[in-house]
């Protein structure tokens, strides 16, 4: 399993802790979650006292997670970016990027996701049709009123 701590009591006698790296998330974390693969973090941001000592982390993180087609069931690439802003308890010690990351990154996880265009999707299965076009077929009183 891959850690990267992040000394918080540097902060002792540094100004702030500057964070620009690119995190791999294991694939452990992974599991039971709709992401199926997810490329390297990329982190740009750093970590400060605030004015009552707490630890103030401020974050820019992008990446690009594959799930699954809500439709089509095809594997997609859904890039996301998130903002964190969020202040810490000064009795930590030390700080579990990718941890930390991760709670964030399980949020971002869209609920349905899809690449397709409604009212074009068609695979060598399947494909949608419009309800005019589904009642034209599928009408068992079309030969009673013609």
């Amino acid at each position: 399993m891959v850690i990267a701590l992040i000394d918080l009591l540097k902060l002792n006698y540094l100004d702030k802790i500057d964070i620009l790296e690119d995190i791999e998330i294991p694939e452990n974390y992974l599991k039971n979650t709709d992401i199926i693969e997810l490329s390297k973090i990329k982190t740009n941001g750093n970590i400060t006292l605030d004015a009552d000592n707490n630890y103030l982390v401020k974050l820019y993180v992008s990446g690009i997670m594959k799930l699954n087609d809500s439709i089509t069931c095809d594997l997609v690439d859904y890039n996301f970016t998130i903002n964190i802003e969020e202040t810490l308890e000064n009795s930590l010690k030390t700080l579990d990027l990718i941890e930390f990351l991760w709670h964030y990154i399980v949020l971002e996880v869209p609920i349905r996701f899809t690449t397709s265009e409604v009212g074009n999707i068609e695979t060598e299965n399947y494909r949608v049709i419009s309800e005019e076009e589904y009642s034209k077929k599928n009408n068992p009183f079309k030969d009673f009123f013609e």
